[in-house]
């Protein structure tokens, strides 16, 4: 998959899928990676996310995660045009309260 872009963080990881196809697919070569080297992914911590905002409005089960303190989800963003809504990232509420 050389055109999937992703990020990663130790053994924490976000990848970018343009389809829910591309998602399954991505996510059953990471599988048998994983296990072909004796890991596992962590059930609770593995998902596919659609990243809804005001051009994709359709429903899926997830629609937002936490990673590195930051919770991503739709949201509406006061721009230089107004307000609109998009998918991006603030500081997680369990992130705030350890900041005090």
């Amino acid at each position: 998959f050389p055109d999937v872009r992703f990020e990663r963080y130790a053994d924490d990881a976000v990848i970018h899928c343009r389809s829910l196809a591309e998602a399954r697919a991505v996510l059953a070569a990471l599988e048998a990676r994983m296990e072909s080297v004796g890991l596992q992914l962590h059930p609770d911590k593995t998902q596919v996310v659609y990243c809804r905002d005001a051009n994709r409005k359709s429903s899926f089960e997830h629609t937002r995660f936490t990673f590195l303190g930051y919770d991503f989800r739709e949201r509406t963003v006061d721009g230089r045009n107004g307000l609109f809504r998009s998918f991006s990232a603030a500081v997680s509420d369990k992130a705030l309260k350890r900041m005090g």
